[in-house]
């Protein structure tokens, strides 16, 4: 560490001397070193009261103390340096960090564009061209070479993201800065960027980290935001736009698209469409954990049917004055969660789980206001959207149990039961955002957001009992029916404002203080079955958040946050009460539970250059009355009431579960990236994830399951002016423990979540090039040696990823 801290001072020298990319070397290997002296820092034995510890003071000390004398020779250095003299203050940077070839911009994390070098937010940015290159099915797929980032579901549409081991409901789903979270989806799932078409898309932008400061409830893991592209930058009366023909090789997949786009004097449109059908994947043979496939195997339900149509309609009103008119619409057939047959997997296993969404529709109406140079009192630019969305869908559980034979002879008896919900959520929105700079050293960014939803749902399970007995000529058969809805109606309101300035606190340094109100209330409507007397809700939450980056360089910042969060319990975590939707499990609704509130701690730095990118980030997340899925003990059963105690055991499940309020959940971890460009057209990268999750207040581990070690690595040729490129990429997970509850069943995975590491070759080329028109070819093979395997999220309920996969598009741009 020392070594490292000292090495820029040494590269200082070189530059007085005229060697000024000494110093970009020697910083760059001065920030390796620290970095490997403080893997070698938590790594090394220690006492067991110092192992806790040891993490959070290297970090401090590391970033802040140990890395001081290098800053201050990076300092000395660059105001000795002639092609150094220009200050770094705000977001004004040399010519070089905004040239950057990895230079980037964002705007979720802010409210406004920005780039990410001179903000301390740690956030990915994925470019259209990065979308094109990985011909990804949906956004969430996009995340698996990011890191602090994992995807949650299986199959082109039902894949969410996992942002630092937050998943469903602590991860913000926008578009455009507008919220599609939806309270009635279930806790550990959210809901699915496959909403949103990517045709549409012109960026993808992952806040990594909380940011309920600008974005409220829900903000408390991080926030994943899709940024429409608008119609291009055309001629007066000329038109443009793209068709193209999508397949791959799992599922047998095909997609099509088309898009057209103009301008006419004051007016602009976009409209596009697009289509997929796919069949059900197959996972590779071989051995993942405890479960081995001999042969291929189908994964079931995880092939769709859907549909896409957007537009897009804006007048500008003046040359800094637009209104807007934004429209999208998606529909898909049955989908489903996925799952191998039980058989296939080798397993005494008695249950058929089966989940699949029959049918889904969701449409969004967006109208907006942007107006900039407006110089006025309140504000220099501002923007106001409001929409309405609906969401309906179709959600069936078909549960098959095995009660095995009651005699010599007898066929097997068994339990079946089928349920189906339908689910209807419709939203009213409007945030309002605006921007003033005060002084010349503060840029005040504030708003109001609110929305309401309302919840209308149904719910109809028939169980059907099938008893064999020896040398008996017919079953007894029994069958029950109920239509008692498992959550009641129910209407969500929110109203919040928000607050953020950062200050140019002297020429390197910039503070960014932020806070926010907001009120969440849910009340239950009229359901029949339900007394809904004493289930009507509110909570009130207060979060703030300081940052600070401090420019040691032109081409290096220090960045510090701290910040809190928050996430109000949602429909079904307090009121669901009946099966659950994974199957095999009953919840009991609990209507006592409480807000989450999150704090959150980060030290790192970030370095740019003309060429070459480096960023280290070391983090801590601690959630208070966090939420969990409680699995009940035998005892705690048996003290339900008598009436509950039916239910369940009608049912036919093997586990009951509450949703409840713990002391605390705490995540901690590092994120590493790195990237280099040579002057001939290669780019060489990758990332790096630690993360380590734990209860405070228990020994059983949170939530979910995610990632402990995970590593991407990418060496990609595109030579300047070249018309194809291509690419290898690796992505590697080091094996976990399952998160598994004290009464929690030990899935057909085992107890160990194993290792995997994934290969990929991807390419492309321009065929024909002749003014706008263009014809391209991309060709993107992934799971290059056929592995068995399952992402970390969805190998406790074994859902695999498919095996070697070949995907090849051909596209056309006028």
């Amino acid at each position: 560490i020392a070594v490292g801290a000292l090495l820029p001072g040494i590269g200082g020298t070189m530059t007085r001397a005229g060697m000024v990319e000494a110093l970009y070397v020697t910083e760059l290997a001065g920030l390796l070193l620290i970095y490997a002296g403080y893997r070698k820092c938590i790594e090394a034995p220690a006492p067991a009261v110092m192992r806790g510890a040891v993490p959070r003071a290297v970090t401090a000390a590391v970033l802040v103390l140990l890395l001081a004398p290098g800053v201050a020779a990076a300092e000395a250095t660059a105001a000795a340096a002639e092609d150094a003299e220009a200050t770094v203050e705000d977001d004004e940077q040399s010519e070089e960090t905004m040239q950057s070839f990895f230079a980037t911009t964002t705007v979720t994390a802010t409210g406004r564009e920005t780039s990410t070098f001179s903000i301390s937010t740690p956030v990915s940015v994925l470019s259209a061209e990065e979308i094109q290159r990985q011909e990804p099915a949906n956004a969430a797929e996009l995340l698996r070479t990011q890191p602090g980032v994992d995807v949650n579901g299986v199959g082109p549409n039902q894949a969410r993201p996992v942002i630092r081991g937050q998943r469903g409901l602590r991860v913000l789903f926008l578009e455009n800065g507008l919220r599609l979270n939806n309270p009635r989806r279930q806790t550990d799932f959210g809901e699915i960027p496959g909403l949103v078409d990517l045709e549409s898309v012109q960026t993808v932008e992952v806040v990594r980290g909380p940011a309920s400061v600008l974005y409220g409830s829900d903000a408390i893991g991080g926030v994943l935001n899709l940024i429409s592209r608008g119609p291009g930058y055309r001629q007066d009366g000329k038109l443009g736009g793209s068709a193209g023909l999508r397949y791959g090789s799992a599922g047998e997949l095909w997609k099509g698209q088309a898009s057209v786009d103009g301008r006419w004097q004051r007016y602009s449109f976009q409209l596009g469409v697009t289509s997929r059908d796919s069949q059900d994947y197959e996972a590779a043979a071989g051995s993942f954990g405890d479960i081995r496939l001999d042969r291929e195997a189908p994964v079931v339900d995880t092939g769709v049917r859907d549909e896409s149509l957007y537009g897009y309609l804006g007048r500008r009103l003046t040359d800094s004055q637009e209104l807007s008119l934004r429209f999208q619409r998606y529909s898909a057939d049955d989908t489903g969660f996925g799952f191998v047959e039980p058989e296939l997997l080798g397993s005494e296993e008695s249950f058929r789980i089966r989940i699949l969404y029959p049918y889904q529709e969701f449409e969004r109406f967006t109208f907006g206001y942007l107006a900039s140079a407006l110089d006025s009192a309140p504000a220099d630019s501002l923007e106001v959207q409001a929409y309405y969305q609906s969401n309906e869908r179709q959600l069936a559980n078909d549960i098959d149990i095995s009660l095995g034979s009651f005699g010599f002879g007898a066929p097997e008896s068994t339990v079946e039961a089928d349920t189906l919900n339908f689910t209807d959520l419709s939203t009213t929105g409007l945030r309002a955002e605006a921007i003033k700079l005060v002084g010349d050293d503060h840029l005040v960014t504030y708003g109001i957001e609110g929305y309401e939803d309302e919840s209308f749902n149904t719910d109809r399970s028939v169980t059907t009992t099938t008893l064999w007995f020896p040398f008996a000529p017919r079953p007894f058969v029994a069958q029950s029916e109920d239509t008692v809805a498992n959550t009641p109606n129910a209407t969500n309101r929110s109203y919040g404002l928000f607050a953020q300035d950062e200050i140019a606190v002297g020429e390197r340094l910039k503070l960014t203080v932020g806070a926010r109100f907001q009120n969440v209330s849910t009340r239950a409507d009229s359901t029949p079955g339900w007394d809904i007397r004493g289930l009507d809700f509110e909570d009130d939450s207060l979060v703030g958040s300081v940052s600070v980056v401090y420019g040691a360089s032109d081409n290096l910042r220090l960045v510090g946050s701290w910040g809190t969060a928050f996430r109000a319990p949602n429909i079904v975590e307090r009121l669901f009460n009946g099966p659950t939707p994974e199957g095999a499990g009953f919840q009991i609704l609990n209507p006592d539970l409480v807000a989450e509130e999150s704090e959150n701690v980060e030290l790192g730095l970030k370095y740019l250059r003309s060429n070459a990118v480096f960023e280290l980030l070391a983090f801590r997340n601690d959630i208070d009355e966090g939420i969990v899925q409680y699995f009940l003990g035998p005892d705690e059963i048996a003290a339900l009431p008598a009436a509950t105690r039916d239910q369940i055991a009608a049912s036919g499940v093997r586990f009951v579960v509450q949703q409840r309020n713990i002391d605390r959940l705490r995540w901690e971890g590092v994120e590493a990236i790195l990237g280099y460009r040579t002057a001939n057209g290669w780019t060489l990268g990758g990332n790096y994830t630690h993360l380590d999750g734990k209860r405070i207040d228990s020994t059983n581990p949170p939530t979910g399951d995610t990632v402990s070690e995970k590593v991407n690595l990418y060496a990609r040729y595109e030579r300047p002016g070249s018309r194809w490129w291509g690419e290898y990429r690796l992505r590697h997970n080091g094996s976990q423990r399952a998160n598994l509850d004290a009464n929690e069943p030990v899935p057909p995975v085992g107890e160990i979540l194993p290792s995997f590491t994934i290969h990929g070759l991807s390419g492309g080329v321009v065929l024909f090039e002749r003014g706008a028109l263009e014809h391209s070819l991309r060709l993107v093979l992934e799971n290059l040696t056929d592995e068995l395997y399952a992402e970390f999220s969805n190998a406790t309920f074994f859902r695999p990823q498919p095996g070697r996969n070949l995907t090849a598009s051909y596209r056309i741009r006028f």
